[in-house]
């Protein structure tokens, strides 16, 4: 799909919808500590985060048929493309979370973010040079101020550690299959609902931690969430808070305002990370964090001046 697009309307719903994701996905920094200080590794967070993502989403799918008759999208009724884009986007939402928590082990949690947060502008550019969205100086100001915004917050903290090639290499192809994953939601499977999108891309990723786990002798250590309730808690709790509702949020967000949009607005993530670190972990942000804080929320602003309009018949797609 490389023909120009109209921009999805900008509605208050979509842009909810992935503040409230960002939100989510932000509580992933104080639960993974809390998680790896009750001895949980990063592949055993992310294996259980997945799984129970996927399985609150085909939880919701049942439940949804059983009350309402709305039955999940058949694969086969779908083109093989938009099968491929399914499979590829469960296989690029694996490395994406394997990529960061081992730049996190190389290199600071804040300069794995500073490299990751690249992603909007690479969505913002592969938008308009291979799906022809159209970006007014309004949106770019806004990408610009976000942006800046996000390093003040990330960088605010003052502890960006040693330069590790081998980890900002990982926290870029982070970024890279987050870029991905944006546009794949949109292009790649949008006739696939929020919902079952999000447990099948979950639920894919869930199955090809299992195959990266079994070679090398690690299934074993899955369990260690069930050691204890310090450990199980703010695991259960990053696969419900942390991956279930933001996924199927973005997906539809993403789908209601656009990649760039969505992309823009989910540089609130660290802003609510650093929040909750203040709250939770008695990490107090810096004024330069406030500052940053603020930008994000004027970009965020910024997105809601001048909405676009209808989404053209043709262009129309399922967010149920």
């Amino acid at each position: 799909m490389t023909g120009p697009e109209r921009e999805p309307s900008g509605d208050l719903t979509g842009a909810g919808l992935v503040i409230l994701a960002a939100a989510c996905f932000g509580t992933l920094g104080p639960l993974s500590r809390f998680a790896g200080d009750a001895g949980v590794d990063s592949l055993t967070i992310v294996t259980w985060r997945a799984g129970l993502g996927a399985a609150v989403m085909g939880g919701f799918l049942v439940a949804r048929t059983l009350l309402a008759g709305t039955r999940p999208v058949s694969l086969r009724s779908l083109p093989v493309r938009d099968r491929w884009f399914m499979l590829a986007a469960a296989f690029t939402n694996t490395l994406l979370n394997l990529a960061a928590f081992i730049a996190f082990e190389r290199i600071t949690i804040a300069l794995t973010l500073l490299v990751f947060y690249l992603y909007p502008a690479g969505v913002a550019l592969a938008s308009t040079v291979w799906f022809g969205e159209r970006l007014d100086r309004l949106r770019w100001g806004a990408l610009g101020v976000s942006l800046a915004g996000m390093t003040l917050v990330v960088a605010g903290a003052g502890q960006l550690g040693a330069i590790d090639p081998l980890g900002i290499g990982l926290a870029f192809v982070a970024a890279l299959m987050q870029v991905f994953f944006v546009l794949a939601a949109r292009h790649g499977f949008a006739r696939v609902p929020g919902p079952q999108a999000a447990a099948m891309t979950m639920g894919g990723a869930f199955t090809f931690y299992l195959l990266i786990a079994a070679p090398i002798g690690l299934l074993g250590s899955l369990s260690q969430p069930l050691a204890s309730s310090d450990a199980l808690v703010p695991v259960v709790l990053a696969g419900v808070i942390g991956a279930g509702i933001p996924t199927v949020s973005f997906i539809v967000g993403i789908r209601r305002l656009g990649p760039s949009r969505a992309a823009i607005l989910a540089t609130l993530e660290p802003v609510v990370g650093v929040g909750l670190a203040a709250w939770l972990l008695a990490e107090q942000p810096t004024a330069v964090q406030l500052i940053g804080g603020a930008f994000i929320l004027v970009a965020a602003v910024l997105l809601q001046l001048r909405p676009r309009g209808p989404v053209a018949d043709h262009e129309a797609v399922g967010t149920s």
